[in-house]
């Protein structure tokens, strides 16, 4: 099975000066469990990836505001692991494994088109 069978689109983004309140607004709305922080949509210039994971252990494990937190400070900066479009679940798992990661932004000539989680994985095997 390829990735594209698999990823979950339209990406949810945010911009790096969003507030995390503003990024768990959207997370909430889109339900999904991360954005990718790009530049006013330039999806080829992904600058990082914020989690529920991330926000808790970087805002409200640490006593912050999430409304005067920037995504900027708290994102996993780029450059991402990523994946091919046409590439191989297998191959998405491998890389998720080896690099301790449960997010692969998927990739098509340069530009994101999507995103693959673990969890997308889980329904090969269900």
């Amino acid at each position: 099975m390829k990735v594209r069978d698999l990823m979950s689109y339209p990406i949810a983004t945010v911009r790096p000066e969003a507030t995390v309140l503003e990024a768990i607004k959207r997370m909430a709305a889109e339900k999904r469990g991360s954005v990718l922080v790009a530049r006013d949509g330039l999806l080829k210039e992904c600058l990082g990836i914020v989690t529920t994971s991330r926000i808790f252990l970087k805002v409200f494990a640490e006593g912050r505001d999430a409304s005067r937190v920037s995504v900027s400070e708290i994102m996993t900066p780029g450059p991402l692991v990523t994946i091919d479009l046409d590439a191989s679940t297998e191959e998405a798992a491998r890389l998720m494994r080896e690099h301790s990661i449960r997010r692969l932004p998927v990739m098509k000539g340069g530009a994101l088109v999507g995103i693959i989680t673990s969890k997308d994985l889980l329904e090969c095997v269900v």
